[in-house]
């Protein structure tokens, strides 16, 4: 009754009984998700639409178990509507971790730390729609409500002094920081948003390079909504300067590694090497250059201060969130898989070249992403 369900046309009572039951399980199970009750009521009024309205009496007990395992796939039809009724404008930090949290547990992102291994990552990608595309305005929500969650300032006045701070320790506004085992989940999750948006475009198409799909897919798209133009320096991890790249760096195209970015031309990342390769953590022939430089999707709209707490700190030293198997492939190892040390007795790690020493890659770069736009704008006037 609190939910308005409806009784499907035409059928007798036996269907009926089953159906009630059908529908009485998935509630229960959404509620102990923690599916805001608007979140809910958008799932009964689907069904009541799609199926109560519609679906023969033969086919309405296929049909309702179809739709509820589709409210645990994120991105399904019925998940975005069952998301967007959860309202995203006008939520609290406090109400925004809540909806996280509701999505941690429906995707099993609940049981992962930085400890999980590569294929318990991989794996949360099956909770994914296949479909959900990089564009896709969901990307975008989400985001929004990270930015909610872990990214509103405490009220100033006039003079710049912050006022209601006791509401700010009470965890009404959020504190500027991607704390606790939530913050860790969210972020590790960055990785597993990048695989499957990947995937998605490896799938899409038939032959050809990661590159060169995503160039036909930014081009078929019809959308302007991407860029080339974003610093890839993080994601050109070397040691020494640059002399020694991880196993598995291309030598073509200059040797560097390019950015491009869709979706509010920021969050939805591609990282890709000389050869066209998308580098993605999660791969199963992750090279260890994919681990060092890979891709992970961006909470925060553009490269400012809600980019450096909501994507750059989790992933640094300050958090320690980073997944185990990341970090110790940043290191340098022997034959015998020790790490090695230099004559300072720290041991050797790649690391991304200072800002001030990125003039060493500026031309190569430069030919790398006029190379993708151009053939991006060359396919799209044929």
């Amino acid at each position: 009754m609190l939910y308005g369900i409806k009784r499907p046309i035409s059928i007798n009572d036996e269907t009926w009984e089953k159906y009630q039951g059908e529908v009485t399980t998935n509630v229960l199970l959404l509620e102990k998700q923690g599916w805001a009750i608007d979140g809910i009521k958008a799932y009964a009024k689907y069904i009541n639409k799609n199926i109560a309205g519609k679906i023969t009496p033969g086919d309405v007990l296929a049909c309702i178990d179809k739709c509820n395992k589709q409210t645990q796939l994120v991105g399904s039809e019925v998940f975005k509507k069952m998301w967007y009724a959860w309202k995203a404008e006008g939520l609290s930090a406090f109400e925004s971790k809540q909806k996280l949290k509701m999505l941690m547990k429906v995707t099993g992102m609940d049981g992962i730390d930085e400890k999980s291994s590569a294929e318990e990552l991989r794996c949360i990608e099956n909770k994914i729609d296949p479909s959900l595309e990089p564009d896709d305005k969901f990307w975008r929500s989400l985001a929004g409500t990270v930015e909610t969650a872990y990214y509103s300032p405490p009220k100033t006045n006039f003079n710049g002094v912050a006022f209601e701070v006791d509401k700010a320790a009470n965890g009404i506004y959020s504190q500027n920081e991607m704390t606790g085992k939530l913050g860790k989940r969210v972020h590790l999750f960055r990785y597993v948003i990048s695989y499957q948006q990947a995937e998605y475009i490896r799938n899409k198409y038939p032959y050809g390079t990661d590159e060169e799909k995503l160039i036909r897919y930014l081009k078929e798209s019809g959308h302007d909504d991407w860029t080339a133009d974003e610093s890839a320096r993080l994601h050109l991890k070397s040691y020494n300067n640059g002399e020694i790249f991880p196993e598995g760096h291309s030598n073509a195209n200059g040797g560097v590694n390019i950015k491009v970015v869709t979706n509010n031309k920021f969050h939805s990342e591609f990282i890709i090497n000389g050869d066209g390769k998308f580098l993605t953590l999660l791969d199963k022939d992750a090279t260890q250059d994919a681990k060092v430089n890979c891709s992970s999707f961006n909470y925060a709209r553009c490269n400012n201060e809600v980019h450096t707490v909501l994507d750059v700190d989790p992933a640094g030293e300050k958090y320690n969130y980073e997944p185990k198997f990341r970090e110790e492939a940043r290191y340098i190892h022997d034959e015998a898989g020790n790490r090695v040390k230099n004559n300072k007795n720290e041991f050797k790690k790649y690391e991304a070249p200072e800002r001030k020493d990125m003039w060493e890659y500026k031309d190569s770069v430069r030919k790398r992403q006029m190379k993708f736009k151009n053939e991006v704008f060359t396919c799209i006037k044929q």
